[in-house]
């Protein structure tokens, strides 16, 4: 009870300071940067600190064993800190893991697969590619194939969860196929955990990297990589191709002084610490089933409301839903009327752009937020559709609940 009056109280102090700023707040229904706690928003207040300083020194010791625990990881794995998005991460795992005489392979099945290929192609990586095509689940027997056939393969690099289509990749079946040929397996979590199963040693995941500003419910600028003993091993053979992003340098300073190589993004810091006690408080296998609960009371609306769903084989993904647009509205157009009453949506890439929206239930979303969109979601699609000269599918006009904010 003492707790949720904190809570309140905090909550009562940010909103008195967020009602001085001049830009209006809104209910983040994007897939990250993802609406934060009273908690973690307290976190980033915090007196100024010295990245250098023995105090600071505990909180990333802290921060590094506690993610480990979110990875599942063990005493064969370290986690380490980058100040940046989660494209750091992957430019930290690609660039530092692939020795000159040796090749990865990209699978791809969407954006982020295409991100990979486009990174190991700026540095210059000998590279093997399986593209299985948008929206397409990926097929293992071919992935064991490339690995059976070519031996100067070291590492395969994939998303878990695609996230611009709203898939989520069989990385227990990859993982066991390259531990059984002596491979890498690289991994990228960022939209998947703290969000989906994931176990960096049951799925055999020699590195796995994610970000703060998604499922784990923090702020944008922090990225962190999990790395077990067989992937050290190799990147400690691996020529630096880049200076900020070298992970070796990111373990020097991990181990010998439980600090980064560079000046962090210190308040990102201690929020994300805040994030991710608040992940452990409640449990991990919590959070995955109330992101499930969100994404079916979404679903079961859109379904309503006569909408239709990006068609995908395969596992979907529990935190967003990728929706098409009616064809009497435009994407543009739905997302401003929608901005207009407090709700941010969020658009497609690559060849689904503009015709289908993504609606994600990550972040700190309230029962009454999420009521409040649907409903707000009817009402504008009644009036696109009157707008349009189509007969309305109610003989009353759904109305609008104001989002909570």
């Amino acid at each position: 009870m003492e707790n949720l009056k904190n809570s309140a109280r905090v909550l009562g102090y940010i909103k008195g300071i967020l009602n001085y700023k001049e830009t209006p707040g809104y209910v983040l229904l994007n897939p990250g940067p993802v609406l934060t706690t009273p908690r973690v928003k307290a976190a980033l207040v915090h007196h100024d600190t010295c990245h250098r300083d023995t105090d600071f020194a505990v909180l990333v010791r802290n921060l590094r064993s506690k993610l480990k625990k979110v990875f599942r990881g063990d005493e064969r794995h370290e986690v380490v800190l980058i100040t940046g998005s989660g494209t750091s991460g992957i430019e930290a795992t690609i660039s530092s893991t692939i020795p000159e005489d040796k090749k990865i392979l990209v699978l791809i099945n969407g954006a982020f697969g295409e991100r990979y290929r486009e990174v190991a192609t700026v540095h210059r990586l000998n590279m093997e590619v399986l593209d299985f095509g948008w929206c397409n689940p990926m097929d293992v027997s071919a992935v064991e194939a490339k690995l059976a056939a070519d031996p100067e393969i070291c590492a395969v690099m994939l998303a878990h969860h695609e996230t611009s289509v709203g898939l989520i990749n069989p990385i227990g079946e990859i993982g066991a196929i390259c531990r059984r040929y002596d491979r890498l397996l690289l991994v990228d979590a960022v939209s998947s955990l703290g969000a989906e199963d994931l176990d960096v040693v049951r799925d055999n995941i020699d590195i796995c990297l994610s970000s703060a500003n998604k499922a784990m419910q923090a702020i944008a600028g922090v990225a962190f990589v999990c790395v077990n003993d067989r992937a050290w091993k190799v990147i400690e053979t691996v020529r630096p191709r880049v200076y900020y992003l070298d992970l070796k340098r990111y373990r020097k300073y991990a181990i010998e002084e439980e600090l980064t190589p560079f000046t962090p993004a210190v308040n990102g810091f201690f929020a994300l610490d805040a994030a991710v006690d608040e992940l452990l408080e409640d449990g991990v296998e919590s959070r995955w089933e109330l992101y499930r609960e969100r994404n079916r009371f979404l679903r079961e609306n859109f379904l309503s409301m006569g909408l239709t769903f990006l068609d995908v084989a395969g596992q979907r993904s529990s935190t967003l839903t990728i929706v098409k647009v009616p064809e009497y509205i435009t994407y543009s157009e739905l997302y401003d009327r929608m901005k207009g009453y407090g709700f941010i949506i969020y658009g497609c890439k690559g060849i689904l752009t503009d015709t289908y929206f993504q609606i994600a239930n990550m972040g700190d979303l309230s029962d009454e937020m999420l009521q409040s969109f649907v409903n707000t979601l009817q009402f504008v699609l009644y009036r696109a559709r009157r707008e349009a000269g189509l007969a309305a599918d109610m003989v009353e006009e759904p109305k609008v609940v104001d989002a909570i904010r």
